[in-house]
């Protein structure tokens, strides 16, 4: 289990604005979402069944929902999971959601899902061991030939997301500490907008490798090429941003442009 008092600290920072999430994805970058439905429809078929794990305030929830898929939505967040049923209702669809942790999911029998999302829980999870038993729930729960997509934050986003929003981060002692760790091409787990854990390319594979009965599908960068542009393309027309979006996916899975991303996507079927 996550300790108390990172368990309530990551609960809160959700708990304070699920708005902001939900338009994180929607207005205010929303390659992420774009490349991310794109990756997962060449593995998700229709009707088939979905646990969202830590999805937040439902944007991934109420996408499949809407194209007829049974979802349910588990998170941490009680204020993400209340969003997430608003903004269900308001869409006219149906999804179950409920608050829950990723490391304890108990409640659901083995081979209970057909596809299982975990795509925010990893962000938070401070020790190896709680992010593996984690992937070990999300595979437990997952039926067999069902596929599982787990997200990280990569290390390296942190720097994208310094030289693009936050640019005098760079003289700041405290913040040191990402940008030599980055430079050191290590992950690491820390205290920033809240408690989080930044991945390199390389351990977040490796991690994988800790899991019985998965085998590695694809990796893609959740934003592809696209993450250092973000304040330029909001800028641009509708057509423009589109036209990038589609260019980008021609990059998301190549291993040399897979850290041009703030996000990484690693696609696994359990066997």
């Amino acid at each position: 289990m996550l300790k108390n008092e990172e368990t309530e600290k990551i609960r809160e920072h959700y708990d304070a604005d699920p708005k902001k999430e939900w338009d994180r994805l929607q207005v205010r970058f929303p390659v992420e979402k774009y490349i991310t439905t794109h990756m997962m429809d060449r593995y998700i078929r229709p009707g088939e069944s979905i646990l969202d794990i830590g999805g937040g305030p439902g944007q991934y929830s109420i996408h499949y929902a809407r194209r007829g898929h049974a979802v349910t939505l588990l998170d941490l967040s009680d204020e993400n999971v209340r969003f997430a049923k608003k903004k269900a209702r308001q869409y006219g669809v149906k999804i179950d959601a409920m608050q829950g942790n990723a490391t304890d999911l108990s409640g659901f029998a083995d081979d209970s899902f057909d596809i299982v999302f975990l795509m925010g829980p990893l962000y938070h999870l401070m020790t190896e061991e709680t992010r593996i038993r984690a992937i070990r729930e999300a595979t437990r729960v997952l039926k067999p030939g069902g596929y599982l997509f787990c997200s990280f934050i990569l290390m390296f986003g942190g720097v994208i997301y310094g030289l693009r929003e936050l640019q005098e981060t760079i003289l700041s002692p405290k913040e040191q500490i990402l940008f030599d760790v980055a430079a050191e091409d290590k992950s690491l787990s820390f205290e920033a907008f809240t408690y989080a854990y930044m991945t390199t390319v390389k351990d977040a594979k490796s991690l994988m490798r800790h899991i019985r009965g998965l085998t590695t599908e694809t990796i893609f960068g959740q934003e592809s090429i696209l993450a250092p542009y973000k304040n330029e393309l909001k800028n641009s027309s509708k057509k423009v941003r589109e036209a990038w979006f589609e260019y980008a996916l021609r990059y998301c899975e190549k291993d040399e442009y897979l850290t041009h991303s703030e996000h990484l996507m690693i696609v696994s079927r359990k066997g």
